[in-house]
């Protein structure tokens, strides 16, 4: 991390009310550490969590000790002072490397409401360069971005790193200044020399401040220190043999692929994490899909046992398993009575043997035993697109929620057809079924027993597929292109979009498809009638605007109208020059037929 000439002040605003998994501030400063143009050596870095309620046996208390319900002074304090332990407690690993990097950390909790006022107070208090909202900040972020001062960036669901304003703001308004309860506390080193004085608090309130010695609580967080993993790629070790593709390959050559391969299943603290919420990881290094013994899965799976069931389709059942070194994993074995055979398994193993993206559930591994085939994946948490969608048990996803897995989505198809080595892949059954989902609600597309490497476009004798994701090309005249792929995610923009699914028999006659009742509502942009009526409060209208176009251009019946993946990224990112030019082609092609 390179210096520059004045050190600078960071700030990083938490909604401290909510609760944080174990990875994801350190996480966070990774990817702030990593980009290289916020945080430089010398600067000082302040991880600010805002807490305007507290928890009480009757639910949550507003922090206003002076209202009706808000909760004591007394509460409020000792609320601020858990939640400043904890914070330290997740950041000690990252102000070691920090140090390394001449860059120090201090937690600051502050307890106030609104929100939003205490969050601008303190940036302004500081004179911050930067502020780092969190994710669940950006409802007001239209706000920040005219309030705040300094240079400003957020935070998404992903953890990535997004700037929003990369330049100081000439003009804000004046800060009306109130008085909060706050506790501010240093990141000390886990091997830190010191006597009394270590790990002191600065508490201030109103107008007087004191200093407080806080060394037991110091003491229980590095006897309490809780595992934590660095944030990295997904790195990838030679072997001495890829898989290729395409070929014909028979049972026996694919059990001899793992043959003269010595594997590593390393427990490692560079462990990439899946999910920052439940601390999921990744832990073994692979470049090519591993071969597993039916023992090991069948021990990691407790026997495939009911209570493991994940779900089941048509290639089998799928079982949760833990391998001996912590690992979790999703274990898919195929029925024996299944129409999907050894084909469709040899197809996932090869496709993704090379497909390694963030947005792309990781084939981990393979078994074959006589009859018995069964692929081995990375376990993805929070599970599919579709549950939350549209089952009564899930909470509502919100819309920068939708956005997100929108966008993450596109980034996994375009390295599909535009960037993964040998050629495009095409997946040939995208559908909310086989997006998985973190916890941070990061999509991974899976289940690829359909998918095909493709160079041209080429006539299927047998459609596969999933009815009303079919592509008209595809489902009438059996032609497959990375095109049949841009369709069915353009019929999932219209389920991000309204809550709908494919075919709704309570709709008009002619407007039963999803497709036949959203094309007419976006061509005459009434976007009001085409949202899900559950979030139709909090929407962004103009990613809405882009979702709506990139989902119009998608959904064209005249493949050669559609756009690539990559041309779908850079519209929903906002890149939207050469797209503009696409959607007003098809607009006008509306209003010509008129």
């Amino acid at each position: 991390m390179e210096s520059h000439l004045s050190p600078s002040l960071v700030v990083i605003a938490y909604d401290a009310t909510k609760d944080r998994g174990v990875h994801e501030l350190k996480r966070t400063i990774d990817e702030v550490r990593m980009r290289g143009d916020i945080l430089h050596g010398g600067d000082r870095l302040i991880v600010l969590g805002v807490l305007h309620k507290v928890p009480n046996p009757m639910g949550y208390m507003k922090v206003c000790p002076d209202s009706f319900g808000g909760a004591s002074a007394r509460v409020v304090e000792e609320e601020v002072t858990k939640r400043i332990d904890v914070y330290v407690n997740m950041l000690l690993q990252s102000a070691e490397v920090c140090e390394d990097e001449r860059v120090t950390i201090e937690v600051k909790i502050t307890a106030g409401t609104p929100m939003k006022q205490v969050i601008l107070q303190e940036v302004v208090h500081y004179k911050a360069t930067w502020v780092i909202l969190d994710r669940h900040l950006r409802r007001d972020l239209k706000f920040y971005l005219k309030q705040i001062p300094c240079k400003v960036a957020l935070i998404q669901d992903n953890l990535s790193v997004q700037l929003k304003r990369s330049h100081s703001a000439n003009e804000t308004d004046p800060v009306e200044h109130k008085s909060f309860y706050s506790m501010s506390k240093p990141v000390l080193l886990l091997n830190c020399q010191g006597g009394e004085t270590d790990g002191q608090s600065v508490i201030s309130c109103r107008s007087y401040s004191l200093s407080t010695n806080s060394l037991e609580s110091y003491d229980m967080q590095r006897a309490n220190l809780l595992p934590s993993y660095s944030h990295g790629l997904r790195e990838q070790h030679k072997s001495d043999k890829i898989l290729s593709f395409p070929g014909t390959y028979n049972k026996s050559e694919i059990n001899h692929l793992a043959l003269n391969k010595t594997f590593s299943r390393r427990h490692t603290m560079e462990a990439p994490i899946l999910c920052a919420a439940c601390g999921a990881s990744t832990e073994l290094y692979i470049k090519d899909a591993m071969r597993f013994t039916f023992s090991e899965i069948q021990l990691a799976t407790e026997d495939f046992s009911k209570e493991n069931l994940l779900g089941e389709g048509g290639y089998g059942h799928v079982y949760k398993g833990e391998l001996k070194d912590g690992q979790l994993i999703a274990a898919k074995v195929r029925k024996e009575a299944s129409t999907q055979g050894f084909a469709e398994f040899q197809s996932e193993v090869y496709v993704l043997n090379l497909a390694r993206h963030k947005n792309i559930v990781m084939l981990l591994g393979f078994c074959c035993k006589e009859n018995l085939n069964i692929l081995v994946y990375e376990y993805i948490c929070n599970k599919s697109l579709d549950w939350h969608l549209f089952d009564k048990a899930a909470d509502i996803i919100d819309w920068h929620q939708r956005y997100s897995i929108a966008t993450g989505t596109a980034k996994g198809l375009r390295f599909l057809h535009e960037e993964c080595r040998g050629g495009p892949i095409i997946h040939r059954d995208v559908r909310p079924g086989n997006i998985l989902l973190t916890h941070d609600f990061v999509p991974m597309l899976g289940d690829f027993g359909l998918a095909r490497w493709k160079t041209t476009d080429e006539v299927q004798t047998r459609v596969l597929g999933t009815l009303g994701y079919l592509a008209p090309e595809y489902a009438e005249n059996g032609i497959v292109s990375v095109r049949t792929d841009v369709y069915a995610f353009g019929i999932i923009l219209l389920q991000l979009i309204s809550g709908q699914k494919v075919v709704d028999p309570k709709r008009e006659k002619g407007q039963q498809s999803l497709r036949q009742w959203a094309e007419p509502l976006i061509e005459r942009l009434a976007l009001h009638e085409l949202i899900d009526q559950r979030i139709s409060d909090s929407y962004d209208t103009y990613e809405l605007y882009l979702m709506a176009k990139a989902a119009l251009l998608c959904i064209q019946r005249n493949p050669e109208m559609r756009p690539s993946m990559g041309e779908i990224v850079r519209l929903l990112e906002g890149e939207n020059n050469h797209i503009h030019y696409l959607g007003e082609q098809v607009l006008s092609h509306y209003h010509a037929r008129k």
